[in-house]
């Protein structure tokens, strides 16, 4: 294969790879796009005051029985969902101890609003009431275009215990708080991670499948062996076949969010209009320090079109993609329960599947079981309203906490895995490498693992065991008591990768093939909204949460054969200090239960209430 020259490799992006995205060797010019933030919008700096969320003494043990019975394909109460309201009046605080809670709060000059989910409550207050509280000065940690400001233990990195006049009332404070910076950094040109092979022995796979499919003219003929075209990976996934049956998105409901990531409106056009689908109308979300347009961070471009290109192939006729961005924190805990929050309160309607992309090592917030307690009944709630939450495991192979030059080398060389993909209540989607033939037919999947080629910049899916305790669901594939991750996974590599329209420092538009599980996870995603959108129109509702069907579906060998594609070749390691997980029969902690063929799944869903 030709490959273009080493100045044309090198050619700078505005920002670099995202966690979950990692970019292939080749770039291709098109048409200029504005690059700039797409707000440069500030808060008063430094902030007078701080608003703080805190979690409730709500009814967990009710919230998380419920959760899990009307998961559960063999339960009577199976798909039969809640209202917020409903949800909100069983499991969330009372009158009473909302009452307890205002007038602590009022007494220490803090202002109260209450969330209408019930599990959660925001505090304002000046910073010196904070600072008085705590006995400490908060901690800015930049993280530009913000500075998220946070009451951190220099000791142990942790939240300090919740003050004392307060402690009655609430269960968790998160105590960070972003603000945007009047002078955001200026975008630096800075170099993509690049895969490209040492020698042209180690040259690595290309494209096999045809036909490519619209959009062959978008892409440099020099490039076109490393991409895949959306057309072409929704034939082997069943994705074609669901739109054959006019499962085109109508009526879909689907979501994206973001962690301090934007996208470019521009580009979603551009995309659309190289693969022949309609440009969707994205509707957006801003959190707390956000606001109501998108903010684009500095450092990275990539992760925001990624996921929306990839979902707006898949549901072409979707009304809208909805996309949510929250500004960064110190742990990704708080950013989903302020995301959560978001996604029940301010969505009418709420949408029936959601998808992420940004992710924290598990390793990184030990300590922090409080808030992630709080995190994981978020999710739960997402359960009960019929919400199927997917999240992206993240591309570090056996270890997501591995660096490359880490200092001893084992120390960060261990196995570890990402959250929210480690979730109890969240499908972890884990990545593979599939190659196409005539037809773009499967010809094979593997396990993604693109180190054989990429040197020290490419990346692999992630996978192993958590910290969090084994789920229900699990158990009959797994004697560990620990939860295991992914449960599914789809294709990630970047040879090929994912054709994707980015922006060049230039102004102008390149299409470039991009690899993660920040690929697989909206893929996923996208083709579930698919399948809501078909159960809701038959008056059976959305799916909701996913795992416990997806592993009762795995026990019975004739659907699995036909629901699933079994990855059995290939691991995830890319450091020996963090050996871990190769491809088997059946489960195993590479790819999880392997790939979806989603034409097939749609067969098999069980209808609400039902036993089996």
């Amino acid at each position: 294969m030709r490959r273009l020259t080493k100045d044309s490799l090198l050619r700078p992006l505005i920002g670099l790879v995202a966690a979950g995205a990692i970019v292939a060797s080749a770039l291709v010019s098109g048409p200029a796009v504005a690059t700039g933030p797409q707000t440069a919008a500030a808060a008063a700096f430094p902030p007078e005051e701080f608003t703080f969320t805190v979690a409730l003494n709500y009814n967990r043990r009710a919230l998380l029985a419920d959760a899990r019975a009307i998961s559960s394909p063999a339960s009577p109460r199976y798909r039969n969902f809640l209202t917020l309201n409903q949800a909100a009046a069983k499991f969330g605080t009372t009158r009473a101890q909302r009452d307890g809670l205002r007038a602590a709060a009022t007494a220490l000059g803090m202002k109260v609003t209450f969330s209408a989910t019930g599990l959660t409550a925001n505090l304002t207050a000046p910073v010196d009431t904070w600072s008085e509280l705590y006995g400490m000065e908060p901690t800015p940690q930049p993280q530009a275009p913000w500075v998220a400001i946070s009451y951190l233990d220099p000791r142990t990195g942790l939240y300090p215990a919740i003050p004392q006049q307060l402690s009655k009332h609430v269960r968790v404070i998160f105590a960070s708080d972003s603000v945007i910076a009047p002078a955001p950094a200026t975008p630096s040109a800075a170099t993509p991670l690049l895969n490209a092979p040492v020698s042209a022995d180690d040259s690595p796979p290309v494209n096999t499948g045809s036909p490519f499919g619209p959009g062959l003219d978008c892409v440099e003929p020099a490039l076109q062996p490393d991409v895949y075209s959306p057309s072409q990976l929704q034939v082997p996934y069943g994705t074609k076949a669901l739109h054959d049956r006019g499962l085109r998105g109508a009526g879909a409901r689907i979501a994206n969010l973001a962690q301090g990531y934007a996208y470019f409106e521009e580009l979603s056009a551009f995309a659309a209009n190289c693969w022949d689908y309609r440009k969707p109308t994205i509707a957006f979300t801003g959190g707390s320090g956000v606001g109501p347009d998108p903010v684009q961070n500095a450092t990275d471009v990539i992760e925001g079109n990624l996921d929306v290109q990839v979902i707006a192939a898949v549901v072409p006729e979707a009304a809208m993609i909805d996309y949510v961005e929250v500004a960064p924190v110190p742990r990704v805990y708080q950013s989903f329960v302020e995301s959560v929050d978001l996604l029940t309160t301010r969505m009418t309607p709420m949408p029936d599947v959601v998808t992420t992309s940004f992710a924290q090592c598990e390793l990184e917030m030990l300590g922090a079981d409080a808030e992630r307690a709080v995190s994981e009944d978020h999710f739960a709630l997402l359960a009960i309203l019929g919400v199927t939450m997917v999240a992206a495991s993240l591309d570090g192979g056996s270890s997501v906490c591995s660096q490359e030059e880490a200092d001893p080398p084992a120390f960060l060389r261990v196995q570890a895995v990402a959250y929210p993909a480690s979730s109890h209540w969240v499908t972890g989607v884990g990545g593979t490498r599939i190659v196409l033939g005539e037809g773009n037919e499967r010809v094979d999947e593997v396990v993604w693992n693109d180190t054989e080629w990429g040197g020290p910049g490419a990346g692999a899916g992630t996978g192993g065991p958590s910290l969090a305790t084994r789920p229900w669901y699990q158990r009959p594939v797994t004697g560990r008591d620990r939860r295991l991750v992914p449960d599914v996974s789809a294709h990630a590599s970047t040879y090929p990768g994912w054709a994707t329209a980015l922006p060049l420092e230039s102004g102008e538009i390149l299409v470039a093939p991009i690899g993660g599980t920040s690929a697989a996870a909206p893929f996923t995603a996208a083709n579930l909204a698919l399948i809501a959108a078909a159960e809701r129109k038959a008056g059976r509702g959305p799916l909701g949460f996913i795992n416990p069907l997806l592993y009762d579906l795995s026990s019975k060998p004739m659907v699995y054969s036909t629901s699933f594609y079994d990855i059995t070749k290939g691991n995830n390691q890319r450091f020996v200090e963090a050996a871990c997980c190769v491809a088997t029969k059946g489960y195993d902690q590479a790819t999880g239960l392997g790939s979806l063929t989603f034409d097939e799944l749609i067969r098999v869903i069980p209808r609400p209430g039902s036993r089996r």
